[in-house]
């Protein structure tokens, strides 16, 4: 059986062992045992991959080096997010929040979520990426409406809506492409990224040109892009605290990885500076209306939602300057974005669990209430903000040397200043949030600690702040040659 078409099987049989378990423990152990059989399969796909790319069915799925790369995160995250579970839906179920039949759906659909976003990530075929990325609109709108009350119910018909709307132009952009494949290629198009790649300079310009505006709308409202973002803030805001980490680390990633593979093929065919500046528009707009966001936000959950989309931007920004630096400092960017921002749901869902609200005025003394949430928090929104030592930081200069070093004077300046609003505002928030005397009584516990599942729960925070640290300081070897193996790829080498 081919490794590729077992690492797609897993998540579903985990689903349907989910769905079918008779009581919490029995469905908690399949989610961890089943993230844990993706996750070994996925490090033997990502290790053979690494000599030469990997394909199957006919060439529809492969994986090559920024397949492994992007699969990398997918899997890093949903480790995280699968363990934080047991954790945090366990807790709701103790306090009769949730249901047993709520329990068991959740990690049921948690790991079809997986599935689809796996799938997005070893597909060669464009089509079948198309239907991927559909595919985790569907199973993450019924997370992000989970709680079936009036404002989770809005927020998923909003996300179901905007995001489906949104990828009928980029499957337009699939069938533009198509065309233009067709027009070269003796005996009729073909669908395959990696063959597209081969025969792009023969593509005609105008045709592709048209196609890339389309899956940049496409695939850019679903990662996040503003002014395309709006499902964004709702759906990250309303779904359960796993399911949020989920969207914001790992899926607006997926989406991109569209864009990325389109980037390649257009600036085959058309130069580098038409995909470049537009993607640098679309990451200053990102940035520009994040920054106006965050400073008025007064729910964390929002607040963090609208860091992602400055975030998008910033990868966007980093593609769109190209060259090395500009590419390797967006992909690392990935990565540490993906690192920093489920744990800061993490621990705000510790914070939302304790105090019983998302509303940031409403939380004081965070510190002292949970030492070791409140504390990482901290550590988390410094990273988010950009502050040195941690790893966003490092990405973000990165990005900005490869500005300075192209001439790209302006988008460094508005980067400068979008970046500095955005940190006096995060800061500021989490700050209030942090410190000061607690506002509720910090003494009083329902939780039962003793648990497996909650020490779990916490140890992934401590490792994932941990991270952030590490990788602000040091850039492993093995993380190295993937990102430059990446680079070559999105570079046309």
């Amino acid at each position: 059986m081919s490794g590729i078409l077992l690492l797609l099987l897993i998540p579903i049989i985990t689903a349907v062992l989910c769905y079918s378990s008779h009581n919490r423990r029995e469905a908690e152990y399949f989610n961890l045992f089943g993230i844990a059989a993706t996750a070994v399969v996925s490090i033997f796909l990502i290790s053979v991959s690494q000599s030469s790319p990997i394909f199957f069915f006919r060439g529809m799925f492969f994986i090559d080096a920024l397949s492994a790369y992007i699969l990398s995160i997918v899997i890093l995250v949903s480790v995280a997010v699968a363990i934080y579970s047991v954790r945090y839906m366990g807790r709701e179920f103790q306090e009769g929040l949730i249901s047993i039949k709520e329990l068991k759906d959740f990690y049921a659909l948690l790991h079809l979520f997986i599935f689809t976003m796996l799938l997005a990530a070893v597909s060669n075929n464009i089509a079948i990426f198309w239907v991927a990325i559909e595919s985790t609109t569907i199973v993450s709108s019924l997370l992000v409406g989970f709680y079936k009350d009036r404002e989770s119910v809005e927020a998923a018909w909003k996300y179901i809506i905007l995001c489906t709307v949104s990828l009928v132009f980029g499957l337009l952009g699939v069938f533009i492409i198509y065309y233009a494949s067709s027009t070269v290629l003796v005996g009729g198009g073909t669908l395959n990224w990696t063959e597209l790649r081969e025969i792009a300079h023969d593509m005609n310009p105008k045709t592709v040109e048209l196609a890339f505006l389309f899956i940049l709308v496409g695939y850019g409202a679903k990662a996040g892009f503003a002014p395309i973002h709006n499902w964004l803030p709702d759906a990250h805001s309303q779904a359960p605290t796993p399911v949020s980490a989920l969207l914001s680390g790992v899926l607006i990633k997926c989406a991109f990885l569209g864009i990325i593979r389109f980037v390649i093929i257009g600036n085959e065919c058309l130069g580098l500076s038409y995909c470049g500046n537009l993607l640098m528009v679309f990451g200053l707009v990102s940035m520009g209306v994040a920054s106006a966001f965050i400073l008025v936000q007064n729910n964390f959950k929002r607040l963090l939602a609208y860091s992602s989309i400055e975030h998008i931007g910033i990868i966007a920004i980093g593609i769109g300057i190209g060259g090395f630096w500009g590419i390797y400092g967006s992909l690392l960017h990935m990565l540490n974005h993906a690192i920093v921002k489920p744990l800061l749901f993490f621990t705000t869902g510790e914070i939302k669990l304790k105090y019983h609200t998302t509303a940031i005025d409403k939380v004081k003394g965070a510190m002292v209430a949970l030492p070791i949430a409140g504390t990482v928090m901290l550590i988390g929104a410094l990273a988010i903000a950009g502050s040195p030592p941690f790893n966003i930081f490092l990405s973000e200069y990165t990005i900005l040397k490869a500005a300075v070093d192209g001439g790209n004077w302006v988008t460094f300046s508005l980067f400068i200043i979008f970046a500095t609003i955005i940190f006096a505002g995060l800061l500021r928030h989490f700050g209030s949030m942090v410190f000061g005397k607690p506002n509720i009584d910090h003494e009083q516990d329902n939780e039962k600690a003793t648990e497996k599942g909650n020490k779990m729960g916490l140890g992934i925070i401590v490792v994932m702040a941990v991270a952030i640290l590490v990788l602000g300081l040091y850039i492993p070897g093995f993380l190295d040659e993937m990102l430059k193996s990446s680079v070559k790829i999105i570079a046309g080498e």
